[in-house]
């Protein structure tokens, strides 16, 4: 949660809500990480091959030996030899070969596709909130919106929304001139209760109240510190899917900040102003922060320019 804003008068302001935790300098974002799975491959197996046997599985038959012939007669009679007798060879089977299978293919699953995540916020339901008329609820719905966007990276993205980038802005923008602002005599109330003197019950609640006005500025510096987060998250994910830093002028919201720096009447609003300008500080935005910080040097408020002060050190530690 944002750590609510201190008016800008040295005396402790009344809560209308729960404190919240951070400021506008020690905002911290824990950057999503996604999450790839790799695609299974599969290996198509190789044929299975028999061996067709070459050779006959029975032995060759062998042949008797030959008669042996008579002698000759006497009586000069010729007498032809008896031919051997030969077995014929036993008849051979036919050779058989083993058919081959069929090639057997194994066709892979198909490849797990990157599935968007599932909207979990109600964008539009939250813009309606930040744009309510009534302020205690619109300051809560912009803490709201700064608290996911620091400690919930799965939901952060999901707030890179138009309309509720608007609704921002367009807090930033409302004129408060017009609005209830506190008493000279709860002023006064404040500052003793600055100084440490006691005062009634009656008193002390009387310097206690909040008026609209100052109300209305301090969802103003809510929404300079929400829109501060949402523009670095938003550079973090055009360099991630881009490999470049976007320019400082195409960031929503920096023709706001800027604008509040240079023209609020509001010491406290023009101090937060540069504490959101300050959150974004990157090598490619030196140059346009540091003429704004320097000029600001210059302002009338000693807080400031401490602030300015504190913006260019913070500029001169990046390299």
């Amino acid at each position: 949660m944002i750590q609510a804003p201190q008016a800008y008068t040295p005396v402790q302001q009344p809560q209308y809500r729960q404190q919240p935790q951070v400021n506008a300098v020690n905002i911290q974002i824990f950057d999503p990480k996604s999450f790839a799975q790799p695609d299974p491959t599969y290996a198509i197996p190789a044929n299975s091959i028999y061996t067709v046997p070459t050779n006959s599985v029975y032995n060759p038959p062998s042949q008797q030996p030959p008669v042996p012939v008579p002698p000759p007669v006497e009586n000069t009679q010729n007498v032809n030899p008896v031919p051997p007798s030969v077995i014929p060879p036993a008849p051979q089977p036919p050779q058989q070969t083993a058919p081959a299978p069929a090639p057997t293919t194994v066709t892979p699953p198909p490849a797990p596709q990157e599935t968007q995540p599932v909207s979990t916020l109600d964008t539009k339901a939250m813009a309606a909130e930040v744009k309510s008329d009534n302020l205690e609820t619109a300051g809560a719905a912009i803490e709201k919106i700064a608290d996911i966007a620091q400690h919930n990276p799965v939901e952060a993205k999901q707030l890179l929304d138009q309309e509720l980038m608007e609704s921002l802005l367009g807090v930033i923008a409302k004129d408060t001139t017009q609005l209830q602002d506190a008493t000279p005599k709860q002023l006064e109330l404040r500052q003793q209760l600055a100084d440490g003197k006691t005062l009634t019950a009656e008193e002390t609640a009387e310097a206690q109240k909040i008026s609209e006005k100052e109300m209305a500025d301090r969802n103003k510096q809510y929404a300079l510190f929400t829109v501060a987060i949402l523009q670095d998250l938003l550079v973090k994910e055009f360099q991630a899917k881009n490999n470049v830093t976007p320019d400082i002028k195409d960031l929503p919201g920096m023709e706001q900040i800027v604008s509040t720096i240079k023209d609020s009447s509001s010491p406290m609003l023009r101090a937060s102003g540069l504490a959101a300008l300050a959150y974004n500080a990157r090598p490619e935005y030196k140059p346009v922060m540091e003429e704004i910080f320097n000029l600001s040097k210059q302002d009338e408020d000693p807080n400031v320019r401490k602030v300015a002060e504190d913006g260019l050190a913070k500029l001169a530690e990046i390299k």
